[in-house]
């Protein structure tokens, strides 16, 4: 499986090809095109902490929801916190997406209400996406590195078998653009926080350039999914790294903080099998 780019209008994202063939969904990673939002967050952002109008932030959400089709006035996120904690979104937290009116300190929701769009938010970190068509519960998740080094996406997936029935040979999931190996360099604390957890198979994702280190966050996601008992074939991991490509995405690494951000979206449609 891999991912498909759609243009609409302008408006530019990318979907998963193993979520989008089990049906029932739709979703989305976006990309800084198609939006609204004047420089330096031209054009698609959902930074809404860093300078630009609330106007202008759900202008973007109503294209996107346009483009993508679903209805962004009942989105939802979460006050991302750089943790491990997972929410449970319900029905009543619909329309909650602007920074200030988000009703969770957390770093993923699930959720099994249709009709519920999930948002997390990422420049460099990695942005994931969970869906099971047979429970039909879905999930999104922010995972920056210590999100990552505390199997986040692990949790989630399990938070979704706790609540809603998930089983591991019907859950999908997929990994979108974030910084690549290539990129995610950092300082030995950094590392530490891996090596602590003791795992061969993810100290393997770990190479020691110089006094740098260089981790591959996307595969140590990737790895927390398989051991959910995920299929290895249901699960996609988008190749391109953000702070590779400025032309395309937002990267914290590449820009600083006169920036924009990316969004990851899943929903559920009403009246799928």
């Amino acid at each position: 499986m891999s991912f498909t780019e759609h243009n609409v209008n302008g408006l530019i994202f990318d979907t998963s090809d193993a979520i989008s063939a089990a049906g029932g969904i739709v979703h989305a990673f976006t990309t800084r095109h198609g939006g609204v939002s004047p420089a330096p967050f031209d054009s698609l952002n959902f930074a809404d902490n860093r300078g630009d109008t609330a106007e202008n932030l759900l202008e973007n959400y109503r294209r996107l929801g346009a483009a993508v089709g679903f209805d962004a006035s009942r989105a939802v996120g979460c006050r991302q916190i750089h943790s491990d904690l997972v929410r449970a979104a319900r029905a009543e937290d619909a329309g909650r997406i602007l920074w200030n009116d988000r009703p969770y300190d957390a770093d993923a929701l699930i959720t099994n209400e249709t009709d519920l769009p999930l948002f997390v938010y990422g420049t460099d970190c990695c942005v994931i996406t969970l869906y099971d068509p047979v429970s039909r519960c879905i999930g999104a998740v922010h995972a920056g590195w210590r999100g990552t080094a505390a199997g986040i996406a692990l949790k989630a997936a399990v938070s979704m078998m706790s609540y809603y029935g998930a089983e591991p040979y019907s859950l999908r999931a997929a990994i979108g653009p974030s910084i690549g190996k290539c990129c995610f360099e950092v300082d030995p604390d950094v590392a530490e926080q891996f090596f602590a957890l003791l795992d061969p198979a993810i100290d393997e994702r770990i190479e020691k350039r110089g006094e740098k280190y260089h981790i591959d966050l996307k595969d140590i996601n990737r790895l927390w999914l398989l051991r959910a008992g995920i299929d290895p074939a249901r699960v996609d991991v988008h190749p391109d790294c953000t702070k590779c490509h400025p032309e395309r995405y937002w990267s914290h690494r590449a820009m600083g903080d006169r920036r924009g951000g990316m969004a990851a979206v899943i929903c559920m449609t009403e009246g799928a099998q």
